[in-house]
């Protein structure tokens, strides 16, 4: 069995995916290289309380803010605590239209299949066109 990847590790993998996208990036968890994210508020999501995405940055050209998210194992993807993040993180900015806030997912590649199904099932349509899933280099 492999052993697990640090955290800080799959952090910058988003980080880099976000600086190779051209987005400006804002805050990412554990870095020294940027400031910590701030916290989202939550208008109603399950626990209610505000969320802090793992990366965060600016999409310049499109004029939206870009929320990143790691995912490492099958039980990170569908618990209560990841499904709110995944509607507040949509939800934020909704009716800005063109420019509401979108979501880049960070897994394994064995779980993109899992992934796609509980967006699908857990998701509002309306949103699945603002996620991004990127499969991680540095987990199998």
């Amino acid at each position: 069995m492999n052993s697990p990847i640090d955290h800080s590790l799959l952090v910058e993998e988003l980080a880099q995916y976000f600086l190779t996208h051209r987005y400006t990036v804002h805050g990412a968890k554990g870095l020294n290289s940027y400031p910590a994210p701030p916290s989202i508020p939550n208008d109603g999501f399950g626990d209610l309380k505000p969320r802090v995405p793992d990366v965060v940055g600016l999409d310049q050209e499109n004029k939206r803010i870009v929320f990143g998210i790691v995912r490492e194992t099958r039980k990170d993807l569908d618990t209560e605590e990841s499904l709110t993040d995944y509607n507040v993180f949509l939800d934020h900015r909704h009716a800005a239209a063109n420019q509401a806030s979108t979501l880049v997912v960070l897994l394994p590649p064995s779980l993109l299949a899992d992934f796609t199904d509980i967006l699908t099932h857990y998701i509002h349509r309306e949103y699945w066109h603002r996620v991004t899933t990127v499969v991680s280099r540095l987990m199998d």
